[in-house]
């Protein structure tokens, strides 16, 4: 049930199968399937990346850009401070910790043959992006409890609540598939 292409996973709905977990509605495919879920696979220090206010996310970003590893070292703090992360309900917040400042060292350690210093910044990027991810998701949640319905409101919102509305009407149509 799922293809794998370059670090994402591609599930499609064939007749006869449940949607199961797995419950992101798409479009039709072109064999006649239904794109169920497209997500990104990450590994362990991957997942394991806090997400933090926006401006701490920046700082870390710069200070990993001109001292790799650093922005990360002090991003494992954020952990223990009560930021969010993906691996925090499996493995607990001491081992995320851990996995951060790991992942800190590996890019301190290999800086000198700039691999540490390429994985620093992606890291950086992906603090920021998880940040600005975590504010479009607060909007979004503000924006659904106001409860704006009328249209003028609706487009002058912008992206992130046609993303919420759009999620609204897919969690419909996925209820309605396995109501069925």
């Amino acid at each position: 049930m799922a293809q794998k292409e370059g670090g994402t996973e591609q599930g499609f709905l064939k007749a006869g199968e449940s949607l199961g977990a797995k419950a992101m509605v798409g479009a039709p495919t072109a064999g006649g399937g239904v794109v169920v879920e497209v997500r990104e696979k990450k590994g362990s220090l991957r997942a394991a990346i806090p997400t933090m206010p926006f401006p701490l996310a920046v700082i870390c970003l710069f200070l990993n850009t001109f001292i790799p590893g650093l922005g990360t070292f002090i991003s494992a703090f954020t952990v223990l401070c009560g930021a969010r992360c993906e691996l925090i309900s499996e493995r607990g917040v001491c081992c995320v910790f851990w996995l951060n400042v790991a992942a800190a060292l590996i890019q301190v350690l290999t800086a000198v043959i700039m691999v540490g210093w390429i994985m620093s910044i992606f890291w950086g990027m992906d603090m920021v992006i998880l940040a600005i991810s975590d504010v479009s998701l607060r909007t979004c949640e503000e924006r659904h409890r106001s409860d704006v319905d009328d249209t003028d409101s609706f487009r002058s919102a912008g992206p992130f609540v046609m993303t919420c509305k759009l999620r609204e009407a897919g969690d419909l149509l996925r209820r309605a598939i396995q109501s069925e």
